[in-house]
């Protein structure tokens, strides 16, 4: 697993592979990373700027 994902914690296999899966998806999209510690341990401000898309912001370019 990349070292820059965080450590998912979740029980059930599936949703931790699926949650790894999007996390991978949106790092690779946008060069983004997250520290790797359980994702519990990730402030709502680094999980709020690694999902964040610059694309929605409110002034036009």
């Amino acid at each position: 697993m990349l070292s820059t994902l965080p450590v998912f914690d979740s029980d059930e296999a599936y949703w931790r592979e699926m949650a790894r899966l999007l996390f991978s998806t949106w790092a690779a999209r946008t060069g983004r990373t997250l520290p790797h510690v359980p994702v519990s341990q990730l402030s709502p401000q680094q999980l709020e700027d690694f999902w964040a898309d610059d694309r929605l912001d409110d002034d036009p370019p």
